[in-house]
């Protein structure tokens, strides 16, 4: 399949009927002048003819852009290179060009490239390709906000060598690569004591759970000890009585629910003006979990094609979960269509399993209050990020939806 689509130039007709009619007269002329030194022009027009519908034809013709999938992970102010590698297959040369494409405003490269757009920032570079030749385009560029880019628009133009007009190559396919700019982490207060103890699989020095199929070892048996645990072959062993001991397990796992809507004063929902640092917010939360080894899930109520129909990150725990919590949180675009509050809510009361905490950030609308009523009767914690004097606190949700 070719990537490119060549455009030769609304003046190309012009320029071979010029010729032709150039051809034609000092033909003509040495014909009726019977001078044939009249076809010493001729023959030279005839040469340019022909060498420019052979560049026209072979001038680009092989152009490829490598083109793998490839995902650029960076966080806000960081810097990176884009990188273009060409392979010109072509016999002919394509010399003094200039490689342009598109990217919206989530990354930036030196304003000496810049052309500001609508959309985001226009870019160009200069690129020559000698025949048979290979060659990589070096871009620095820094992320500069959350978000996904795209290079999109890709074009290469190059000067004719024998009419020296502009040749404009338009590549064709989507180009693979992306950069995902995570969000920054805004520091949430209080989240040292948000903690769900149930049975699971994390080990604790103190613990009233255990898990009865990984033993440890035995100790001396006491009159409080239930008949069932003594261990038989050690206590024939030593001569008294000895005790099983187990692993003390406990499951500390979260539910991050971020709401990036809010409520207006007709009831109406719209995209919340601070998603940003509900997402920085939802980042740290991320971050902090990873960091402790607990087990965390998360959803936010924007609209997705998928089997689930909003973004939800299954329950997980270590590196790989927080690289794609990040992720999720990165791909999210304003101008998507979000779920209301209570649909999400509704969603996540009916795939609630177990004991866990409940994390919300975001708006709490008012008739949403019976889940958290309905958690709360589960012996479910919950707590809500609340912003107070700039600062992201966890204050934790009663039984009847009031702040304790």
């Amino acid at each position: 399949m070719n990537q490119w689509k060549k455009d030769l130039g609304y003046e190309n007709h012009k320029y071979y009927d010029f010729l032709l009619a150039m051809i034609l007269l000092t033909g003509v002329l040495s014909v009726f002048l019977n001078q044939s030194i009249l076809l010493v022009p001729t023959s030279l027009l005839i040469i340019v003819a022909l060498a420019s519908k052979w560049y026209d034809g072979y001038s680009g013709s092989e152009l490829e852009l490598l083109n793998h999938r490839t995902s650029i992970r960076l966080f806000p102010g960081e810097d990176t290179e884009l990188r273009f590698r060409f392979r010109n297959k072509s016999k002919a040369p394509v010399l003094n060009g200039r490689l342009s494409f598109s990217s919206n405003s989530n990354i930036r490269a030196d304003d000496t490239f810049i052309r500001k757009s609508s959309k985001g920032y226009q870019y160009s570079v200069p690129l020559s390709l000698m025949s048979e030749g290979e060659k990589e385009v070096r871009l620095p560029i820094k992320a500069v906000q959350r978000g996904v880019t795209k290079v999109t628009n890709i074009q290469y133009r190059f000067p004719h060598l024998i009419k020296f007009t502009p040749i404009s190559m338009d590549f064709l396919p989507l180009y693979e690569t992306e950069v995902v700019i995570y969000p920054i982490q805004k520091p949430v207060y209080g989240i040292e004591e948000v903690f769900q103890v149930a049975p699971g699989e994390q080990r604790a020095s103190f613990s009233p759970f255990e898990d009865l199929l990984t033993p440890v070892g035995t100790r001396d048996y006491v009159s409080s000890d239930p008949f069932h645990r003594i261990h038989w072959k050690a206590s024939a062993k030593t001569g008294t009585l000895q005790t099983k001991v187990y692993e003390r397990q406990v499951d500390v796992s979260w539910t991050i629910m971020v709401n990036v809507t809010q409520e207006t004063r007709l009831g109406n929902e719209h995209i919340s003006r601070h998603i940003e640092d509900l997402l920085s917010y939802a980042s740290y939360l991320c971050h902090f979990a990873a960091q402790n080894k607990y087990d965390f899930e998360m959803l936010v109520n924007m609209r997705r094609p998928h089997d689930r129909p909003y973004f939800y990150q299954p329950e997980g725990s270590g590196y790989q979960q927080l690289k794609e919590s990040l992720e999720l949180l990165a791909r999210i675009q304003v101008n998507q269509l979000f779920m209301p509050a209570e649909e999400l809510m509704h969603r996540l009361h009916h795939q609630l399993y177990k004991k866990k905490t409940i994390i919300i950030l975001g708006d709490i609308p008012e008739h949403t209050y019976r889940y958290i009523r309905e958690w709360s009767r589960k012996g479910l914690r919950v707590f809500q990020v609340q912003v107070e004097d700039s600062q992201a606190v966890l204050v934790p949700l009663s039984y009847k939806g009031a702040y304790v």
